[in-house]
């Protein structure tokens, strides 16, 4: 049996709830006079019902989990594609049972003891909190049961039919080597399926939506995980680096104009709206920037907290002719003992990624033997200089590490298949 890949084996073996997530859900509680509308129903999936109040509990769960601003408006709009989500979990426990996938009470103790961890809470101590909050524990463990069922399942009926073989990984490492150099894109994703023409105005307001949410600062991937219908939900819409060469059409027109960390969307394809988020670039087979280590010094012009705006005008001029006349690293000492220079001038040895901001950026863009501008900190006024810089090599990816990622991709596909098919057997019937 093939060896599922790590990354992926965390994603579908177990259910984190965020601590904002759990705040928000265990204080969602039904009051008596809620409690006849919160038994409606929402839909019925083959024989099972989803009821108003697991379409309510989950809303929040997601709205709270994903950092998006819990608006009447939002909640409206996020109603249909929370449904769809319970619906899938629905059908993926009916089908877990029909192929005699057990939940055993290891399994589900396994996850608690995740989930507290996660949240920071006292170990045994998570059914007992919950029953303290007043929430029923049916409402709070679905989830964890359909993860847990889904995984296990996918685990046995899947993951044999995948086969890496060494011709396959060989072909890999070779084109690697030959795209040594070119720009590769760490892209992230969120699919909104148009299942037929009727749905196309709501799915599109939804994905606007959502976009919108995302570019005002909301968590990519929480609200991937949470709404994405691609495999790459599980994994928060990551799509893993993209080489240029290999980028599809959408792809390939939309993300070599976008900087790191932009939203874009929503873009119609043939299948429904996609929102795409650039997490980073880089060069294949070279180092990032920021892994290089540099011999790094400073002058730092010392501000007390309760300095004026005169003494503060007066070390930034001091910092800015120090920064227009200092020549190479020879002159850091001097120049540093001339200007009484507090803490010390030369650092050493430093790995860019490791620097606080804004420091790392500055320092990030700097030549060798060539003064930064000047940079507030709390405690002065510093300019910094690199007087050698080193990367370290960009080694190839091991055998392990490409069958891992190849055996993702094709399961990730299987995934999709699968719940496809069980979508087009199912019977639904929509209440809301």
């Amino acid at each position: 049996m093939n060896k599922i890949p790590k990354p992926l084996m965390r994603a579908i073996k177990t259910f984190a709830l965020t601590p904002v997530c759990l705040a928000l859900w265990l204080a969602f509680s039904v009051t008596p006079s809620h409690a006849q509308g919160v038994q409606r129903i929402a839909a019925i999936v083959n024989d099972d019902v989803v009821s108003i109040f697991d379409l309510q509990a989950r809303l929040h769960v997601v709205i709270a989990s994903s950092g998006l601003r819990p608006t009447r408006r939002l909640q409206r709009r996020l109603r249909r594609q929370v449904l769809r989500t319970l619906i899938d979990e629905r059908l993926q426990l009916q089908e877990a049972k029909k192929r005699n996938v057990s939940i055993s009470k290891r399994n589900m103790q396994s996850a608690m003891s995740n989930i507290e961890k996660q949240n920071k809470l006292k170990p045994g101590t998570f059914t007992s909190f919950i029953r303290q909050k007043g929430l029923p524990q049916s409402a709070v463990f679905f989830r964890i049961r359909a993860q847990i069922a889904w995984s296990k399942l996918v685990r046995r009926r899947l993951l044999p039919r995948i086969t890496i073989s060494d011709e396959e990984v060989a072909e890999v490492l070779q084109r690697l080597k030959e795209r040594k150099g070119q720009t590769e894109y760490r892209v992230s994703e969120l699919f909104l399926p148009v299942d037929n023409p009727d749905q196309e105005s709501t799915v599109r307001k939804t994905a606007k939506r959502l976009s919108d949410e995302l570019k005002g600062g909301a968590r990519f991937a929480a609200v991937a995980r949470q709404f994405s219908a691609a495999p790459t939900a599980s994994t928060g819409g990551d799509l893993g680096w993209l080489q240029e060469s290999v980028l599809n059409e959408n792809l390939a027109r939309i993300v070599p104009t976008m900087k790191e960390g932009d939203v874009v969307g929503p873009v119609r394809t043939i299948s429904g709206f996609q929102i795409y988020w650039l997490r980073a670039k880089r060069k294949v087979l070279e180092p990032s920037p920021d892994q290089a280590t540099v011999d790094l010094r400073r002058i730092k012009l010392p501000l007390p907290q309760n300095s004026s705006q005169e003494d503060v005008q007066v070390q930034t001029n001091l910092a800015k002719l120090l920064s227009e006349t200092v020549v190479g690293c020879e002159d850091m000492v001097p120049m540093g003992k001339q200007a009484n220079a507090s803490g010390k001038i030369l650092l050493g040895n430093m790995q860019i990624s490791r620097l606080g901001k804004p420091i790392r950026g500055v320092v990030q863009a700097l030549e060798v033997g060539k003064a930064s501008a000047p940079v507030r900190t709390p405690s002065g006024i510093s300019i910094f200089m690199i007087c050698d810089k080193k990367l370290p090599e960009a080694n190839l990816p091991t055998a392990e590490q490409i069958k891992d990622r190849l055996t993702q991709e094709r399961l990730a596909v299987l995934v999709r298949r699968y719940m496809r098919d069980l979508r087009s057997a199912a019977v639904v019937d929509l209440r809301v």
